[in-house]
């Protein structure tokens, strides 16, 4: 029998204390939303320890509560029920607080409402490391975008290996081939490599060392990789399970000595569970109150326990010995441990702590309880209200999030990455280990801000940085950027920036988060291959300018000696023609003239070709243009008595320069062979030549009265190969495209005016 009278002031008075002791945050409030209870919960969850809230109105107590929320109560006091499982609650300084809610309406003993109930958890905490673990996802996918980086994880106990797709692609292997350990050591072929491999997970599992190997691979396609592979132990109650691990494809930085910037990192979706069970107990530690939430959660009914059970059906022995020692050490001393006339349950008790829950199926979970005492108005102890949240998920999520920031350390280590994040309002920012080690600052960590971002940039790229900056925040989005820094030490050095942006409700960017790889390494491998490439194309052009000098010579000696030769035939027919020996006599000298100068022009071939010609310039010499004249003459004396030609010279203005002289013969020969070749029929060969200078450029011309070239006609073609422009035995369509060619190879030009049947006039412009 209940030893309270059964009466409304007592049942209202109870409800109050419960509300008042309930470790949720609980409120109770009349019609006109003035407070009439609220749980200690409650005070903490909205920081109200020094506000007195009975019998003042909720919307005095917290000013921020808008129109929105203000039109929902009052619907609530109509008889509706608000229940909501997140939302921001804005408040008056500032900050924002999650939370959820219950709101419903309580009734008077005649049916009436008398008011609200308020039941609502601050979940913070909760959501704030839901928006960091989004970071962190965020960061670890900027990550695989830098490195070719892939997971893989050996289950000991199932003896199952599991790849992520990153290490499918670098085995290039399709998805649905399944990996073992016995088929994974097939990718490398020789025996050093697989028992290598075997004797680092044997050490793994046996002694916990961690795996951490460089490994030359054959994909399943047949092609060569470097990888590097680097795993750690997971033990499960002392056991060995699992190796979790990473494998990168290094092979471009094996092969170049160099770190690729790439990497990828696939990680699992984190869950989290909001249950929340409510259970209380009477003065005899039976259960009187066991709600929905404590029914999922333990897999009871209510009307299994309550009136029925103590807790210690879903409790812990140990456990609940350890809280018994706990609170009577915490209220009386150790002394009191054991004494048998001490009860810790009449002590005003508020714990909070884990606990591990049996199931009714014999299942152990873990659970978050904060156990709070009931008292009475006499003060006596009247029971225990606990409210419990099954922290599995969120345990499992430590455990992930700890391993996940492992594998993200090892991926920063490998990829020389960095993660950073800066807050643009605010003007903070932080920077994570590697970053420092990038930067080669060996102090303490420190705050970071933009400014000191910007101090180490390199003074040529700071306005290219700050203009990034500001545009990422103005337009809410960040592209890579790659630039340079002085690292604290005084080092040039290139880095590589990839961030995303987050905004808030006013499409404000409030925090940049991201990653910084160091690429100098990559860059300065970049210009290595750049000059090599200048080098190669350097060395061609040599080689092509060798090729064309060789064709050069080929051409003269073909071209130039045709020109004595011819001159020999003419000398051979005017010593036919002589009439008495004297004329003979002197016709058989301009023989051995001729002889000579041949002699000699084969001899000076000879030689420049056994010094495999080179560069035209390296056969400079003081060339005199009346020593070439008479060389040239007497070479084409033949032709030149045959023809009755005139040559008038006039060397005054200029008589000689610096040049290649075999380059000049020719030139001579060409020029004055072709006036005589083409002369007119009706009238002997004029051809003047003359030297001067004008603007401090150095000119020879060489003029004629023969046949000229309609150079509208053939102006284009004028200097090619094999053209010729009359019909005359000897023409070739070599000699003016040879001139050419030797002319421009020592940096000048030639060019021609003409007019047919008048004559030819050919320009020479040296360097």
């Amino acid at each position: 029998m209940n030893q309270y009278p059964n009466n409304i002031e007592y049942l209202e008075k109870h409800h109050q204390i419960f509300i008042e002791q309930t470790p949720t945050a609980i409120a109770m409030l009349d019609t006109n939303m003035v407070y009439l209870a609220a749980s200690k919960q409650w005070v903490r969850d909205f920081k109200l320890e020094k506000e007195t809230i009975i019998g003042r109105s909720h919307y005095d107590i917290f000013p921020e509560i808008g129109d929105d929320w203000k039109a929902k109560h009052q619907k609530c006091l109509q008889g509706a029920i608000d229940i909501c499982d997140e939302a921001p609650f804005y408040r008056s300084d500032g900050t924002i607080q999650w939370i959820y809610w219950d709101v419903r309406p309580w009734y008077l003993a005649d049916g009436r409402i008398g008011g609200l109930l308020m039941h609502t958890g601050d979940i913070t905490e909760q959501k704030e490391k839901e928006l960091k673990e989004k970071k962190y996802n965020s960061i670890l996918r900027d990550t695989s975008d830098i490195a070719r980086i892939g997971t893989w994880e050996i289950d000991l106990i199932k003896n199952k290996v599991t790849w992520s797709n990153m290490v499918y692609e670098i085995h290039e292997a399709p998805l649905d081939y399944e990996p073992t350990i016995a088929s994974g050591l097939t990718f490398f072929e020789d025996e050093d490599s697989r028992n290598s491999i075997l004797l680092a997970l044997k050490n793994a599992q046996e002694m916990g060392t961690p795996v951490n190997l460089t490994l030359f691979l054959t994909t399943l396609k047949g092609n060569k990789r470097w990888v590097k592979v680097v795993g750690k132990i997971e033990r499960s109650n002392g056991i060995a399970s699992k190796i979790l691990g990473i494998t990168q494809d290094i092979t471009s930085s094996k092969n170049s000595e160099k770190l690729l910037n790439v990497a990828h990192a696939e990680l699992e979706a984190i869950f989290n569970s909001n249950a929340v069970a409510v259970i209380s107990t009477n003065a005899e530690g039976i259960i009187n109150r066991f709600n929905k939430g404590a029914e999922k959660l333990l897999g009871y009914s209510a009307e299994e326990l309550v009136g029925l059970k103590h807790p210690s059906v879903y409790l812990l022995e140990e456990e609940l010995e350890e809280f018994r020692n706990d609170i009577t050490r915490s209220f009386k001393g150790e002394s009191f441990i054991d004494d048998p006339n001490y009860n810790y349950r009449n002590e005003n008790i508020n714990d909070t702590r884990q606990w591990t829950f049996r199931r009714k199926d014999g299942s152990l979970f873990s659970t978050l309880t904060s156990i709070t005492a009931i008292n009475s108005s006499t003060g006596v102890n009247d029971g225990f209200i606990a409210v419990v949240t099954d922290i599995t998920k969120i345990k499992e999520v430590k455990d992930q999030l700890r391993r996940k920031n492992e594998l993200l350390n090892i991926a920063e280590e490998i990829s020389s990455t960095g993660h950073w994040q800066w807050f643009p309002l605010e003007d903070k920012g932080e920077w994570s280990e590697n970053i420092f080690n990038i930067v080669e600052y060996k102090g303490d960590p420190f705050p970071i801000d933009f400014a000191t971002y910007l101090n180490i940039v390199h003074p040529e790229d700071k306005d290219i940085v700050n203009h990034h900056f500001e545009e990422a925040v103005a337009k809410k989005v960040f592209t890579k950027l790659t630039h340079r820094i002085i690292t604290y030490s005084g080092k040039l050095k290139f880095i590589q920036l990839l961030a995303n942006v987050l905004v808030n409700e006013k499409d404000e960017a409030i925090e940049l988060f991201g990653t910084c790889q160091d690429v100098t390494e990559s860059k300065m491998t970049e210009q290595s291959l750049i000059n090599a490439k200048q080098e190669l194309e350097g060395f061609t052009q040599k080689l092509k300018l060798q090729n064309q000098q060789l064709a050069d010579f080929t051409h003269i000696t073909s071209h130039n000696l045709r020109a004595p030769v011819a001159n020999l035939n003419s000398l051979l027919e005017i010593y036919s023609y002589a009439e008495n020996d004297e004329e003979r006599t002197d016709i058989f000298n301009k023989f051995s003239s001729v002889i000579d100068h041949l002699s000699s022009t084969l001899n000076t071939l000879i030689e420049a070709l056994k010094a495999k010609v080179g560069d035209a310039n390296e056969n400079i010499e003081k060339v005199y243009f009346k020593d070439v004249f008479k060389d040239t003459s007497q070479i084409l004396s033949g032709t030149i008595l045959k023809s009755n030609a005139v040559i008038d010279t006039d060397f005054s203005q200029l008589t000689h320069i610096s040049y290649n002289k075999i380059y000049m013969e020719s030139i001579f020969l060409n020029l004055i062979g072709n006036a005589i070749k083409y002369s007119a029929e009706d009238r002997a060969p004029h051809i003047e030549i003359k030297t001067e200078v004008k603007n401090e450029t150095n000119i020879i011309t060489f003029k004629d009265n023969g046949l000229g070239i309609d150079l509208k006609k053939h102006g284009s073609k004028l200097f090619g190969l094999n053209k010729v422009f009359h019909r005359h035995p000897d023409a070739k369509g070599v000699g003016l495209y040879l001139t050419k060619t030797q002319i421009e190879a020592m940096g000048g030009t030639i060019s021609a005016t003409s007019e047919v049947n008048v004559g030819t006039t050919f320009t020479v412009k040296f360097n």
